[in-house]
């Protein structure tokens, strides 16, 4: 059985969604390691214990992530990168964009772009099953519209998606799983790994330090990143 988890990141012309796709020994070992790093975060940072990984704030040093500012030079970076590496050890990373502007200038009514990124995303993923013989659980973030999206997706259990590459997603258990993802530590780590990819991508005016972390986070995710594509419509 493999597992996928996701998340999405945007701006204001760009959306992604993001995943992590484990096996079983994969998601036992990265459920054991974040809670490690936790413990670690936490006596450096004086962050609590159970802190969420959530890369905004991480970065920006907001929520729970309040208390690391003034405690080291960077925390974002000690901790995104500890953090990347592990991810990228094991897992399969996929990401999938569009230019919102693009999408709403060609189409009066187009799908939202979490659905358009989350159906080019599993996409991949049924692909993935398809190779190796297995299926694949999918768990998301929770957002305003998980229970459309899940009804959407159950429905290609047994019809093709639409788009250029049909695929009917017969591999993955339906429905999704949308969660609260302070409780689910692979849906942490889809977050700090979308996050990542897009500002890698999209942030150009960030400041020159944030941009060179960013890029070197990028590159520790690349041996691993399957698919990073934008669709521009």
């Amino acid at each position: 059985m493999l597992h996928t988890f996701i998340d999405e990141s945007y701006g204001e012309d760009d959306y992604y969604v993001g995943g992590i796709i484990v096996d079983d020994a994969q998601l036992a070992a990265l459920s054991l390691e974040l809670e490690q790093q936790k413990e670690k975060l936490a006596a450096r940072f004086e962050v609590p214990v159970d802190v969420e990984f959530h890369a905004h704030e991480i970065m920006h040093g907001k929520g729970s992530w309040h208390a690391s500012m003034g405690k080291c030079t960077n925390p974002s970076t000690s901790a995104d990168r500890s953090f990347m590496q592990f991810v990228n050890a094991g897992a399969d990373i996929h990401l999938q964009g569009v230019d919102v502007r693009r999408l709403n200038a060609r189409y009066r009514y187009p799908d939202s772009p979490y659905a358009i990124c989350l159906r080019h995303l599993l996409e991949r993923v049924e692909d993935r099953c398809s190779r190796s013989g297995d299926r694949s659980t999918v768990t998301a973030d929770i957002l305003d519209e998980s229970d459309t999206a899940a009804k959407v997706i159950a429905g290609y259990g047994t019809r093709r998606t639409p788009g250029y590459r049909p695929t009917r997603l017969g591999r993955i258990d339906h429905p999704i799983q949308y969660v609260d993802s302070r409780t689910s530590l692979g849906v942490q780590a889809a977050d700090v790994v979308t996050y990542i990819l897009r500002r890698h991508l999209e942030v150009t005016n960030a400041h020159p330090k944030a941009v060179k972390a960013t890029r070197q986070l990028f590159n520790a995710a690349k041996p691993n990143l399957r698919i990073c594509r934008k669709w521009a419509p």
